[in-house]
């Protein structure tokens, strides 16, 4: 169950290590929060996806680790079936953006916490000691 974590200046998507592996992508995925454009929630995340698989696995119709290349860009998802998820899209990265943070211009990703997610990316500052934190289920 990955932990999702809102800073201030950053999301950070802290993967278990069978999503890493799933998903083929090392370690945690982090985002610049001023690239954030929208948020929203979503009960079929299946239709939001898009491009073709490049890394990482899928069941289809059940489960969905991983990087999709489109024309656009790259999307990363980490969706199960049955749950709400959350798309965030992005602006491109900037070039010469910080080391470290991740250059996707999509994650999808379903939670439990979806209401709480979305209204902690809106807000100025995410939580206690500015940061708020849920886990997927």
């Amino acid at each position: 169950m990955a932990r999702l974590q809102v800073h201030a200046d950053r999301l950070v998507i802290q993967l278990t290590r069978a999503e890493q592996v799933l998903a083929m992508h090392r370690g945690d995925l982090v985002i610049d929060r001023s690239r954030i454009t929208s948020a929203i929630i979503t009960d079929d995340p299946w239709v939001w996806l898009r491009g073709s698989r490049v890394l990482g696995s899928r069941i289809l119709g059940r489960t969905a680790f991983g990087t999709w290349r489109h024309l656009s860009g790259k999307d990363f998802a980490l969706l199960r079936k049955g749950r709400h998820a959350v798309v965030i899209d992005l602006e491109e990265a900037p070039a010469g953006a910080p080391e470290g943070f991740d250059d996707h211009v999509r994650v999808i990703v379903s939670t439990g916490h979806a209401a709480d997610l979305v209204r902690a990316l809106r807000l100025e500052q995410p939580g206690e000691n500015g940061v708020f934190t849920t886990e997927t289920p």
